[in-house]
């Protein structure tokens, strides 16, 4: 049983990325984003990216959601979003905009009526950290099946058509909202 509480962690230590990654490969597995692995651990080298910071959502000690949140900017634009849709984003960049990417998003599939709910407090820490960087547009790549939840609770728009995305299985759709007018 999971407590009403929710804890928010910044992942530091490589065991702390580990436990991430095997959360995030039974998440992504249970939903056919990949295929099984051996070292049942799902990272990637922008998890080590001087511009990452994950973070992970823990109930009674256990996992139950994660983030992982980029600052795109001109000094740094590294991000799995940018390898599949720089040609959207390095315009905004070389206008001057600051972004935050929001990528491997997980919350865990067997928690019934409570997972909307922590989806939503996973991802209101990209609000956060996006108003702690003072960024201007905010973007996400997401299964294209899941466009309307995004629009709904936090006004994204679709920016791009399906695409092939990091290592995925499944096409992501790139998603974008402006954030200047919260300034």
């Amino acid at each position: 049983m999971l407590a009403r509480t929710l804890e928010f962690h910044t992942v530091r230590t490589e065991d702390e990325l580990k436990a991430v990654g095997a959360f995030r490969y039974q998440c992504y597995l249970s939903e056919g984003l990949i295929d099984a692995r051996c070292d049942e651990v799902f990272l990637d080298t922008f998890d080590y990216a001087e511009n990452a910071h994950i973070v992970s959502i823990t109930s009674c000690g256990r996992i139950v959601g994660t983030i992982r949140l980029h600052i795109l900017d001109r000094h740094n634009h590294r991000s799995a979003t940018m390898t599949s849709f720089s040609d959207i984003l390095m315009p905004k960049i070389d206008a001057g905009l600051r972004l935050i990417d929001g990528a491997r998003f997980a919350v865990a599939p067997d928690l019934g009526a409570m997972r909307l709910g922590v989806a939503r407090h996973t991802l209101r820490q990209y609000e956060n950290y996006a108003a702690e960087n003072d960024v201007d547009y905010g973007v996400a790549a997401v299964l294209d099946g899941r466009v309307d939840f995004y629009r709904r609770l936090w006004g994204f728009d679709q920016i791009s058509e399906p695409r092939t995305y990091s290592n995925l299985n499944k096409k992501l759709v790139l998603l974008g909202v402006d954030l200047r007018n919260g300034k």
